[in-house]
């Protein structure tokens, strides 16, 4: 099964062209540009770790991914940000009041084709709702943070958690479910997601510092004063002065944005998030132990590893 091909085959099949083409359009655009598709291909190999059919969980899984882009859509609407994926945002392409339309599509149809799943599809459903919902608080508590000078680290755990790891933990979890795993195992899952999740957003938080293949300007966190671990860390230290007349300068020279990184070198910041990451990665592997073996099983070893070796 050459589950990307099949997942992209499937988003392009359930954003089929409709009326107002506008609307429909503006929908397609994420999409079909293209993406990692970790959220759906991690439902699959959940579902085929526990012995399941993977093809039975292309729907929840291309469910996810429309939940995931309708975030994009607001997210980028919320933070001005004018480009994705190396393309126009949908606001910037069809305004701002479409783009919020073609969000709320997105949102919409989720729900429609997850529907189409025939196992314990209640519970999928629901628990996609509560996902979103939480999805949706970790973006309100990212966005206070913004206004807060310090930010506790078991506060950011908990934003990162919701606005990043409920969708992995669910992928999995959802997964699991859909290919019949017992209690044990989608328990399992569900934890290996999460975790999986928090590594996977400590990881982009550190490599937007680190200037690795982001698509967006190295130092763009450090500009807009983004409440990182690195920063909570770094905060803690005696450059905590040095780093508060530098972080969140928006017009920051290059000089002060590396002035920033050198601070989180010194002080331990970028080894404390890297090693955290390690840590949630290292979880993630450990809640495995309960699967048999397969290779399902060994492809989720892998992808834990990709969470914090990736350079995008």
């Amino acid at each position: 099964m050459d589950r990307l091909k099949e997942i992209n085959e499937a988003i392009e099949a359930y954003l089929q062209n409709g009326e107002p083409r506008k609307l429909y359009q503006a929908m397609q655009h994420l999409p079909l540009a293209g993406g990692k598709r970790l959220r759906p291909i991690l439902a699959i190999i959940s579902c085929e770790a526990v012995g399941g059919d993977g093809k039975k969980a292309i729907p929840f899984g291309v469910a996810l991914e429309l939940i995931h882009t309708f975030t994009l859509v607001h997210d980028d609407i919320m933070d001005r940000d004018e480009e994705r994926r190396g393309i126009p945002s949908v606001h910037k392409k069809f305004g701002e009041a479409t783009a919020i339309l073609a969000g709320d599509a997105l949102f919409a149809k989720a729900f429609e084709v997850a529907s189409e799943v025939k196992e314990n599809v209640g519970i999928l459903v629901k628990n996609i709702a509560t996902m979103a919902r939480e999805i949706c608080e970790g973006q309100q508590m990212d966005m206070s943070f913004e206004e807060m000078e310090e930010v506790s680290e078991e506060s950011f755990l908990k934003m990162i958690e919701k606005k990043t790891a409920k969708m992995f933990e669910h992928a999995a979890y959802g997964g699991a479910i859909i290919g019949g795993g017992s209690d044990e195992e989608t328990l399992a899952l569900r934890s290996y997601g999460r975790n999986l999740g928090m590594a996977f957003q400590i990881w982009d938080d550190y490599i937007d510092i680190m200037g690795k293949k982001i698509g967006k300007p190295v130092g763009s966190d450090i500009r807009e004063g983004k409440k990182t671990l690195m920063f909570i860390h770094a905060q803690k230290t005696p450059y905590k002065e040095k780093l508060a007349k530098l972080y969140g300068k928006k017009e920051a020279t290059k000089e002060e944005i590396n002035s920033v990184i050198e601070i989180f070198k010194e002080a331990g910041s970028l080894d404390y998030a890297k090693n955290k990451a390690f840590a949630f990665v290292n979880e993630a592997k450990k809640c495995l132990g309960k699967l048999k073996e397969s290779n399902a099983k060994e492809e989720l070893m892998k992808l834990a590893d990709f969470a914090v070796k990736r350079e995008k």
